[in-house]
């Protein structure tokens, strides 16, 4: 993930998860190694061969995605300009844009941090190779981004030089364990670690107790979701992305106004403030 455009987080593995850029849901590629590893040499060796011509890809291979080195470490879009001399050619797969503009949420949260915090997280998956690095299902890394650059550059700077890895971090950091979704959560989370330290998230306790005040915070919104329900969508808004997601993510909320925001807002910062809770309901102040 340290090369945006093509996806290489080192000179032996890259991510090629989004090639296609449209997979049936819950698609795994590692469930058909071998069948795949056959197919990106077939494509690797034809490539030459077909020129200049439009071809449009089906189902859900595509003939421009092979592999980029001698050795068959690195695989990746064939088409990209990064390997045609700044010539861009992914139209000949006649995919429209998509292909162009493809960049998946986890690669623009991993390209925010600095290249120090990029080093730090990409050792929990040394040794990978390229289809254990794009598989969503091994890699954790991805995951990972979804509690944002913040937290994950916070972690990094109080774990200085530590080098972990895949293992020996989910020994260290228990909470990241757990079933929530980041994205969901991310808001809550941050603002909670930040009040007290990422100390916090070595705690396996602190993990379900946050699972609890999740739902809590989550049934305190929708209880409140009559008011300020209504105008644009609600990731339109342009405020702090985290809590769009949490009002979206967590408590269903897909449209609402600026003052419905702001209200629920309010809300959220005063019942963070009062955690930890018990296991019952957390009522707003």
């Amino acid at each position: 993930m340290t090369n945006p455009t093509l996806c290489l987080p080192d000179t032996g593995k890259s991510c090629f998860a989004c090639c296609p850029p449209i997979r049936p849901a819950g698609y795994e590629h590692v469930q058909y190694i071998n069948i795949i590893k056959r197919i990106l040499r077939e494509n690797t060796n034809e490539f030459s061969g077909r020129r200049g011509a439009i071809s449009p890809i089906s189902g859900f291979s595509c003939w421009a995605l092979g592999y980029l080195d001698k050795n068959h470490c690195l695989v990746g879009c064939l088409l990209h300009p990064n390997l045609n001399q700044g010539r861009d050619l992914r139209h000949r797969v006649h995919y429209g844009d998509k292909c162009r503009r493809e960049l998946c949420p986890e690669a623009s949260v991993f390209h925010k941090l600095p290249i120090s915090v990029r080093r730090f997280w990409l050792h929990l998956a040394d040794g990978f190779d390229a289809f254990q690095y794009s598989s969503w299902t091994i890699n954790p890394i991805p995951k990972l981004t979804g509690w944002g650059p913040r937290l994950l550059g916070l972690i990094s700077q109080n774990e200085n030089s530590t080098i972990f890895t895949k293992e020996s971090f989910f020994e260290t950091y228990p909470f990241f364990v757990t079933k929530l979704n980041p994205r969901a959560n991310a808001y809550p989370l941050l603002k909670l670690v930040e009040m007290n330290h990422t100390d916090l998230l070595k705690s396996a306790s602190f993990r379900r107790q946050f699972e609890i005040f999740s739902a809590n915070l989550s049934t305190i919104i929708r209880e409140h979701s009559g008011r300020g329900q209504g105008g644009p969508y609600t990731h339109l808004l342009g405020c702090d992305n985290h809590f769009l997601d949490f009002l979206r993510l967590s408590a269903g909320i897909l449209k609402i106004d600026k003052e419905g925001a702001e209200m629920f807002k309010r809300i959220v910062d005063r019942t963070i403030k009062r955690f930890p809770g018990s296991s019952g309901p957390i009522k707003p102040l």
